[in-house]
């Protein structure tokens, strides 16, 4: 790569590249030794793809009130990402870059989310370690963000809920309340095209995050700048537990009821 900082200043100079988005390559190659990341950003180089590289690196993606939205595959897959042939021709590794669904800002938003579950934890003088329940849907990606979600949420003190294949968001919601968890998080990008995924957060009510939690979430997130963490000690870490069908009994069960009780939906609805 001894070449690859003058291309990128030539780039730059030339209104090839924005200034932000050199920023953020240099900022991920020096936090992280992966060289899946040097291999992308290299080969987007080498072929004067300026565009790709600013639209994976012109910002941070930001984690907002509802979690994180973004592209998972980008508009120009690189060798690297490609790798072994996956089904459905999905690349082997979501793209690189600070503006995109990877594991570098899953790291982040779950980093963020467990400190921020924690120091609730310790506020309200709660027992035990912060429990969160894991759902994902059949997206490009989402089994493989929420076992990295799972993995960072443990390695960081908290329990993890992991269902054991795909579910619907009521189900997370139900999930959340049915365990007595702190939160849920949602590896999904509702209606948005194939490219994308998203990481959305919910709280133990088991609906969406509303203040003052939300603004304290953010905070925590935004302020994490690195997908590495240094895990704790085993005795502090969580632990996984795979959710199934004593989960999925129990939701069904929960609709049928609310099915024959219309009257007991519209009290619901109004809580």
């Amino acid at each position: 790569m001894s070449d690859l900082p003058t291309s990128f200043k030539q780039a730059v100079s030339e209104g090839k590249l924005l200034e932000a988005s050199l920023k953020n390559i240099h900022i991920l190659l020096e936090q992280s030794d992966d060289p899946l990341y040097e291999k992308s950003i290299l080969e987007l180089a080498q072929n004067e793809n300026w565009e790709e590289l600013n639209n994976r690196f012109f910002q941070t993606l930001a984690f907002g009130t509802g979690g994180l939205r973004g592209k998972t595959i980008g508009n120009t897959v690189t060798n690297a990402e490609r790798g072994t042939p996956q089904s459905l021709d999905r690349p082997e590794f979501p793209c690189v870059g600070t503006n995109a669904v990877n594991y570098y800002n899953i790291s982040r938003a779950t980093q963020g989310l467990a400190a921020y579950l924690k120091e609730w934890f310790r506020k309200e003088g709660l027992p035990g370690k912060p429990k969160v329940c894991i759902s994902y849907d059949t997206r490009y990606f989402s089994p493989e963000f929420a076992n990295r979600t799972a993995k960072v949420l443990t390695e960081n003190g908290c329990d993890a809920l992991l269902f054991e294949s795909p579910r619907s968001t009521p189900e997370l919601s139900f999930a959340v309340r049915m365990h007595g968890a702190s939160a849920g998080i949602n590896l999904t990008a509702s209606h948005n095209p194939p490219a994308y995924n998203g990481y959305k957060v919910y709280f133990a009510d088991g609906a969406q995050v509303v203040e003052p939690h939300a603004s304290g979430i953010i905070k925590k997130v935004n302020a994490v700048e690195s997908e590495a963490y240094k895990p704790l000690n085993q005795t502090e870490q969580g632990k996984i537990k795979m959710l199934g069908a004593e989960t999925d009994e129990a939701y069904m069960e929960r609709l049928k009821t609310l099915t024959l009780n219309p009257e007991l939906v519209r009290s619901e609805n109004r809580l």
